[in-house]
């Protein structure tokens, strides 16, 4: 980061000039501004392309065009030459966003500090998260929320009052990008369904035989208009290419594309039947580089503009010789030009990102699982909206079947019929083939040449993204087992689109309104605040991957011995019954001494225990379906396990929830003989778990007489301090409340007690069953 930073300061070289008077010193606040912006930009590469990744890698990963290493060598190629492609042109005004000569150098300022601080902060949320988001929307929301509360505190100091605000943003430019963002969302949701609807007819599932017939002529047509989409949309404004050259292709555009379709038509004919080859493995590729050497042509300069934009305003304003409080920023009226070589630069940051990040794979994830062809983990829960919307378009099928004539019918589902099991039982299956991975590219290529074409503000991850769930969509991939689940997953992303506008707006607008009135200091301790925000998201990601990777091993992989099962069933039991132990002791020793710290502790775990449970459950059948055939005894055991750990789960869910009431609502804590009960309880139910844990954990089942013992004592404990309490009740020494309490803890522990014994005497019978004729294969 330092080497760049020093590297793009001796490009412009004004740091040492003497003629400089304003920064003759490096600790001068403007220059440490400007360094610190430049550190910005190399952040928000990384947390940009981190995002933006899923734009051109969703189609070729889910398809498994080719292995993860050439899929990335070559997006990594198209990288480097877009950004040779690049015009290399700051969008920092976009579209007239905001008046720059209302601003002086260092309102300006602020305006380009509180948005990259802003940025990087978003972006990193939604790549925490997995969601995919438009960085150029962001970028411009940001912008105009900046520069929002900028014009209207420097009107103010200057005594105009309220602006007119189109002296201080384009509203215009914000109304036209608005309604792109649903034009382009609608369209291209219509088109990638009709496209993928048509053409899954004419080629089937049956890919190997279609190809034969129609192979060939869709792949000119495909690499046609992917080729088409990189003269549009990368070529245009490249310092390779000449406005003539490019005015050229503009006005010949018809018969470079018939010429080239008959071209790649008889190009692949001729390889599929030389060297037999998969036609649309090469489709796709192409359209993975085309894709990602569009995003580094076009949005690359999106991370980086604003810090160059601050970088150029600064030289500007020292070569001026005014103060900063009154040297207008006229200069950023025009295009913000930035050498050939920081886009280098910036593209090997990003090729390094996309090679290194894990949250640009989880954001790629995301995508690729809403358009699986097969059922599998679902990564959203249903709302009330995606039933609504999969209730009503079944209604909506129910009635179309019967107008539709049944011959019609059932030759069209006879085109959408699956080949039976192609894929069952091989997890390095792809998510979808490779003909809806071509169309993704096709379509998305199309439409967003078109929209450069025409000068609409599309945004590239809008197109990507809902041209994938229109191809999943028609592909009938959402099925009435997981379309409410996909459903809501594009509902969610849609509505995390919109807020992206919303939250950059005011996040910006609010980190400008704080540098403002606090100058510096203000802007060092939120970029310190950041720094911190950025450091913890990355620690907890990691721990949270960390911990979903040991999980997906225990359900990936191939068939299951006995021993491995065994193994792996009993990790997962120790793991939840110590973290049952944890609940038990943090929500007792609570409500003892009414501690809330100690309360949120208790909290934490039985949320993390809710959260393992729940991948459990969903991951469950796949689980028994790996353990080898025959071997019944194994997957009973494991279903009967993950029953009982529900309820233990539900049992101490209840005792948090009962201490966690009590505490907030300032009850009084319980008192004399319940407080001894309750610490013996603790002491007694931990002894017990961690014998029960300890003996399935060894698969030692020898003391049967001393756990037995164990167990009997510890439920006379729990009936006798029960029959105290109802004692008490009937006595009136006892108010209805505390008595409520006292009960309800002591009916959840006996609970967990013959839960936890169940879950022992289950391992105990399968690891010593009883000799019998008819006992059914272990």
């Amino acid at each position: 980061m330092t080497f760049v930073i020093q590297v793009a300061w001796e490009k412009w070289d004004f740091a040492k000039d003497d003629s400089y008077p304003h920064c003759q010193s490096f600790m001068d606040p403007y220059l440490i501004l400007i360094y610190v912006l430049l550190a910005t930009a190399i952040v928000d590469l990384v947390v940009g392309v981190s995002n933006d990744a899923v734009n051109f890698l969703n189609s070729a990963v889910g398809s498994k065009a080719a292995p993860l290493r050439t899929i990335l060598i070559v997006a990594s190629v198209g990288v480097v030459v877009g950004c040779t492609f690049s015009s290399g042109m700051m969008e920092v005004a976009r579209n007239g966003l905001f008046n720059p000569s209302f601003f002086t150098f260092d309102r300006v300022m602020i305006i380009f500090m509180a948005v990259m601080l802003t940025d990087i902060i978003l972006l990193d949320i939604y790549n925490s998260l997995g969601l995919p988001t438009s960085t150029t929307v962001s970028l411009v929301f940001e912008i105009l929320g900046a520069a929002f509360v900028t014009g209207i505190l420097l009107s103010y100091d200057r005594n105009l009052g309220f602006p007119d605000l189109h002296e201080v943003i384009n509203v215009s430019s914000a109304i036209t990008i608005i309604s792109g963002i649903f034009l382009s969302v609608l369209l291209s949701f219509v088109f990638g369904s009709i496209i993928q609807h048509i053409l899954r007819i004419i080629f089937s599932f049956d890919l190997e035989t279609s190809l034969k017939k129609y192979g060939a002529l869709f792949s000119g047509i495909a690499i046609t208009s992917i080729v088409y989409f990189l003269l549009i949309k990368g070529a245009k404004g490249s310092f390779l290419v000449t406005n003539e050259q490019v005015s050229w292709i503009m006005e010949n555009t018809r018969n470079i594309l018939i010429v080239s379709v008959v071209v790649f038509s008889i190009l692949v004919q001729s390889l599929m039947w030389w060297k037999k080859i998969n036609p649309l493995k090469f489709v796709v590729l192409l359209g993975t580089f085309s894709l990602a050497m569009a995003f580094a042509a076009n949005d690359l300069v999106n991370f980086i503009g604003v810090p160059v934009a601050g970088l150029i305003s600064f030289q500007s304003w020292q070569a001026s010789g005014l103060d900063p409080a009154a040297y207008s920023m006229d200069i950023l009226k025009g295009q913000v030009s930035t050498p050939y070589w920081l886009l280098l630069i910036a593209g090997v940051i990003m090729v390094i990102t996309l090679w290194t990040n894990a949250k640009a794979r989880k954001v790629t994830q995301t995508e690729v699982s809403l358009g699986r062809q097969e059922e599998g983990d679902e990564l959203f829960k249903s709302n009330i909206v995606s039933r609504a919307i999969v209730g009503s378009s079944v209604q909506i099928g129910e009635w179309v079947d019967r107008l539709v004539p049944p011959r019609i019918s059932g030759f069209i589902s006879a085109r959408f019929a699956k080949l039976t099991n192609l894929y069952r039982g091989d997890r390095e299956a792809p998510s979808f083939d490779l003909l809806r991975a071509s169309i993704n590219l096709l379509v998305s290529s199309m439409l967003i040449a078109y929209g450069t074409s025409k000068k609409l503000p599309l945004s590239t991850t809008f197109v990507t993204f809902m041209v994938a769930m229109g191809t999943s969509f028609a592909d009938m991939a959402w099925g009435r087992e997981s379309a409410v689940y996909r459903v809501a997953g594009v509902v969610n992303v849609i509505a995390s689109w919109l807020i992206t506008a919303v939250v950059a707006f005011t996040s910006a607008g609010t980190m400008a309104l704080i540098i403002y009135h606090t100058g510096f200091i203000g802007f060092f301790a939120l970029a310190a605040a950041a720094i911190f925000l950025l450091i913890r998201s990355h620690i907890l990601f990691n721990q949270k991957q960390a911990e979903e990777k040991v999980l997906s091993q225990v359900f990936q992989g191939g068939e299951l011995d006995i021993h491995q099962m065994v193994e792996e069933s009993k990790a997962s039991t120790t793991k939840n019954l110590k973290s049952l132990r944890k609940i038990m002791q943090l929500s007792l020793r609570a409500l003892n001494k009414g501690d809330r710290n100690t309360l949120v502790k208790s909290n934490e775990e039985v949320l993390k225990l809710k959260e393992q449970n729940e991948k459990l459950h969903h991951k469950i059948i796949k689980y028994v379906r790996r353990i080898k055939k025959g071997h019944l005894g194994a997957g009973r055991l494991y279903i009967l396990v993950f029953d009982q750990v529900q309820h233990l789960y539900q049992r101490a869910h209840l005792i948090s929830e009962i201490t966690t009431n009590h505490i907030i609502n300032h009850h009084s804590v319980p008192k004399g003989e319940f407080q001894q009960i309750i610490n013996e309880l603790e002491s007694k139910i931990s002894a017990y778990v961690d014998m029960v844990a300890q003996s399935i954990e060894g698969m030692n089942f020898e003391d049967e007489k001393g756990i037995e013992e164990q167990c009997k004592k510890l439920q006379e404990f729990i009936r006798s301090s029960l029959d105290v309490q109802i004692q008490k009740i009937q006595q009136d020494e006892l108010g209805n409340r505390m008595g409520l309490l006292q009960v309800r803890i002591l009916l959840a522990a006996r609970d967990i007690v013959t839960a936890v014994t169940q879950i022992r005497q289950l391992y105990r019978e399968f690891a010593q069953p009883p000799s019998s004729p008819n006992q059914p294969t272990r």
